[in-house]
Order: C-alpha cells, then sequence, then structure tokens
C-alpha cells in the first residue's frame, strides 16, 4: 500500500523488502510445521508400537489364565 501511494523508489524497496521478509516468515511457519508434523507422527508411531506390545503381552497373560486362546479377542 506504501508503494502505490508515494511511488518513489525507497516506498518501492521497502514495499518489496516487506513482502519478502512475510514470505520468508510463512517459509519458516511451513517448514516448522512439518517438522513438528513428523516428529507428532513419530511418537504416534511409538505408542502404537508400545500399545501393541502390551495388548499381544496381556492377550498372552489371559491365555495362560483362561487356557482358552478362542475365548481371548
Amino acid at each position: 500500500m506504501l508503494m502505490t501511494v508515494l511511488k518513489e523508489d525507497l516506498a518501492v524497496r521497502q514495499s518489496k523488502a516487506l513482502i519478502r521478509t512475510f514470505r520468508a516468515m510463512k517459509d519458516h511457519i511451513v517448514a516448522g510445521s512439518s517438522i513438528a508434523g513428523r516428529h507428532d507422527m513419530l511418537q504416534l508411531s511409538l505408542q502404537v508400537n508400545e500399545n501393541r506390545r502390551e495388548t499381544e503381552k496381556r492377550r498372552k497373560e489371559l491365555t495362560e489364565l483362561l487356557g482358552n486362546p478362542l475365548l481371548v479377542l
């Protein structure tokens, strides 16, 4: 908006610098969010694996306790 009002060389340079700054900020935010997304996915994957191991452990315990694997889900 400054460029359209003043139409001077300094205003044009400032406007372009401002646009570059906002673009760099957007790129930084997008890059950061993908890293956070990957980190969250990794944590979720680790938790799923831990839950699976715990479920298998409990299933084996129930099978030993009940003696019939068909009764254990």
